[in-house]
């Protein structure tokens, strides 16, 4: 049985607006920051019209890189990338920084192009994202880089465009000529054009928009990863950035989501708008990651598979007896599950949820009886495990609350978050896994000697003569539980 290694690996991202220290345990295909760190620099201040780094910015920056590799020494992590972005490249000083931050960090700062940037975002954004297609856009404080992704034909490079709040400067304030310019700068690019599928936003700004789109919506569920925003979304929440250039009351509302941020917001919404209007695009996917986890992927040698079964284990910690259950467990219960094409669009998408569902069955047995239902659910709908969409964590979560607790109720708030098709397959699900734990005390090696069957109207649970003294009175309710939510019948057999 394969198990995932675990290994320690860092990024410093030296870019327009701020240096950041990103420390990320990676397990497979998957990517989970262990320390995150941002000191506003704002070394692209300034650039625009001097052709130099501000002063004030690369004091900022060579602080903080010191800062950063005291922390990386400490925390015995060797392997370590630093990287430099829009403002580095343009400015005129951009190489004496360079060696500046050399000599502190011990090993050289990576310059990268804007295409470098477009390719390593498009690759952070496939690393977290289950079969994306369409088209990345990494916002930066200097520039914005775009590429297609997934099976979208056209151009195959990414391109960097100067529409960056920086690069952009005083027009900020002008929500007409904003428009205009930014509307002209997108107009020239190549990869904007017959794009199709969906945007994909990376950067702390559009991150910053997707936590207003939330709040507006009153949104229940704070995880930015994965969030979709439709076209009406984004119009209505560019309205109010836009109106807080001239509105107090618009600007204290925004500056309640990142008060740093907030001069920024107008430029980001307009910015999206004309994105959306310009490219046959369906809507917008907010991905919290994008150039950091690409660098990690070129640093490591990651392989570029479904993150979600490796996120799980990373995040809960499994070992080799947990993860032989996870995977059993899926193999018991799945006979009984009928595939139904209403839930994530085919029977392999439903399949790779169910799975995920079994990995985290046996992952809240340190949490107290009183409060484990509870607390596997939270914990599963806010994990930071990667390649899956809001609807998706949704019903893995109510999924394992109901594999805890066979009555198990989400809070009301939450029910907008799956379909009623998706709610049912999760109870289903959930009470499966409760007969399929107590059948085999959460033993791999138990559920691969029985098995469910579908025969009629009736499920069958069927174990051999060896095994016949496990089926206890509560495996045996906890059948006839699973077999009613399924609307058949429950039988044992033998043999």
């Amino acid at each position: 049985m394969s198990f995932p290694k675990s290994r320690l690996a860092g990024i410093i991202d030296i870019g327009s607006n701020s240096v950041r220290l990103v420390i990320c345990e990676v397990m497979g295909a998957s990517i989970l920051q262990t320390f995150n760190e941002k000191v506003m620099a704002g070394l692209g201040e300034g650039v625009p019209k001097t052709g130099q780094l501000s002063p004030k910015g690369v004091e900022a920056a060579l602080k903080a890189l010191s800062r950063y590799r005291a922390i990386l020494r400490a925390l015995n992590v060797e392997t370590y990338q630093a990287v430099a972005t829009a403002a580095v490249r343009t400015a005129s000083d951009g190489d004496a920084f360079l060696k500046q931050a050399g000599k502190i960090l011990g090993r050289p700062v990576r310059l990268l192009s804007g295409e470098d940037e477009a390719r390593l975002s498009a690759r952070g954004v496939d690393l977290s994202i289950h079969n994306p297609v369409g088209l990345i856009g990494d916002l930066g404080g200097s520039s914005l880089e775009l590429k297609r992704i997934g099976l979208e034909k056209g151009p195959d490079a990414g391109e960097s465009l100067m529409l960056g709040p920086l690069a952009l400067g005083d027009v900020v304030t002008d929500p007409k000529e904003l428009r205009k310019r930014i509307r002209d700068g997108l107009k020239a690019s190549g990869v904007l054009k017959g794009a199709k599928g969906r945007f994909y936003a990376v950067g702390g700004a559009w991150r910053a928009f997707g936590r207003l789109v939330m709040e507006m919506d009153k949104y229940p569920l704070h995880v930015l990863q994965g969030f979709h925003i439709n076209e009406g979304q984004v119009a209505r929440a560019a309205k109010l950035c836009v109106d807080s250039l001239t509105n107090p009351a618009a600007r204290q509302q925004i500056e309640t989501i990142d008060k740093r941020r907030a001069k920024y917001f107008p430029m980001a919404a307009v910015l999206l708008e004309e994105i959306l209007a310009l490219g046959a695009l369906e809507g917008v996917t907010i991905s919290a990651a994008g150039v950091r986890e690409g660098v990690l992927h070129d640093l490591l040698d990651m392989p570029l598979d479904d993150p979600l079964t490796d996120g799980i284990i990373a995040y809960a910690r499994l070992d080799h007896n947990q993860i032989a259950f996870g995977r059993g467990l899926h193999e018991f219960i799945s006979p009984a599950l009928v595939p139904q094409n209403d839930l994530f669009g085919s029977p392999a998408a439903d399949i790779r949820i169910e799975m995920a569902a079994c990995m985290m069955a046996d992952s809240a047995g340190r949490f107290h009886p009183d409060h484990r239902a509870e607390m596997a659910y939270d914990q599963a709908l806010r994990a930071p495990y990667l390649g899956v969409t809001h609807p998706e964590r949704a019903m893995i979560a109510h999924a394992i609350g109901c594999r805890y607790e066979k009555d198990f109720k989400r809070p009301n708030e939450h029910i907008m978050l799956t379909t009623e098709q998706q709610a049912e397959r999760a109870k289903q699900i959930g009470l499966l896994m409760r007969l399929g734990a107590v059948f085999s005390g959460r033993s791999g090696p138990i559920l691969q000697r029985a098995s469910l069957h579908l025969e009629g109207d009736t499920l069958t649970l069927k174990v051999s003569r060896k095994d016949a003294n496990l089926i206890s009175e509560t495996v045996e309710r906890r059948l006839s539980q699973a077999a009613s939510m399924l609307r058949l019948k429950s039988a044992t057999l033998v043999r």
